[in-house]
């Protein structure tokens, strides 16, 4: 049964991605680092009305994240995702469903294209400069250069407020197949934050595992990231080192395959 369910959704955009996601939070050696981000995803699939596709697989439910469970998904897993897990890896019982160089292959594409690259749904809003400090650039610039040090103290302030912020959140917020949140609410950007974390995490994970692809590869040249990446600098950096690494797999596996 398991076997048809995952072989009637794995044409849909994301489902792949998030298949790998499992695996790679089940594999972590510190999951938790990525669970918040997975489940942050599955919220905006479901946000996106294609919830359907969760519930047939048992990714929300009695089976697998309840809504009682924190985003912060606390250490241990719950047994459906071993199973899956297990099912995925194993081609014998999973048959076309195994997981394999090709389904990774695929993941780190939607992993680009529907995260990491899609400025619609992952960029930072564009903020409007303060008309006050507008007037002041043009008529007194040293004072305006003078107020810039306390800009970038406020906006490290915030910053470590922020992070406080999300450290509570991680144990406080609760996600439930029935969670709706306005887009434009906190609550639904800081899933958009944590999804996109877990994206940058994840696609070093899926290059390392997936075949060589001259398609993929071709993505990986003309990538570029959102503007909400250079909220994450260390992050982008692996990342990037891992499309790196994965090109020049790709042009070392071509020169091999050559005449």
């Amino acid at each position: 049964m398991l076997c048809n369910v995952l072989e009637k959704h794995h044409s849909f955009p994301g489902f792949t991605l998030l298949l790998g996601g499992l695996l790679q939070y089940v594999s972590a050696k510190q999951p938790d680092n990525l669970g918040a981000g997975m489940v942050a995803s599955l919220y905006l699939v479901r946000k996106r009305g294609e919830g359907y596709i969760l519930d047939d697989t048992g990714l929300f439910g009695a089976n697998g994240i309840s809504n009682v469970q924190a985003v912060y998904l606390l250490p241990g897993t719950p047994e459906f995702f071993s199973y899956l897990t297990g099912f995925l890896e194993n081609p014998e019982r999973s048959g076309p469903s195994f997981f394999d160089q090709q389904r990774y292959m695929t993941a780190a594409k939607e992993c680009l294209q529907l995260y990491l690259c899609s400025p619609l749904n992952f960029s930072k809003r564009a903020t409007e400069s303060n008309p006050r400090d507008k007037d002041l650039r043009r008529s007194k610039p040293s004072a305006w250069i003078a107020r810039l040090g306390a800009h970038r103290r406020i906006r490290k302030g915030r910053h470590r407020l922020k992070a406080r912020q999300r450290k509570s959140l991680k144990v406080k917020i609760y996600i439930s197949q029935y969670a709706s949140f306005p887009k434009a609410s906190p609550n639904h950007d800081y899933y958009r934050f944590l999804s996109y974390r877990w994206a940058l995490d994840l696609l070093p994970f899926l290059l390392e595992k997936s075949s060589i692809s001259l398609e993929l590869a071709e993505l990986l040249h003309g990538c570029t990231f959102t503007t909400m990446a250079r909220g994450f600098p260390r992050r982008m950096r692996l990342a990037k080192e891992a499309i790196t690494k994965y090109l020049l797999r790709v042009e070392a596996g071509v020169g091999d395959s050559d005449p």
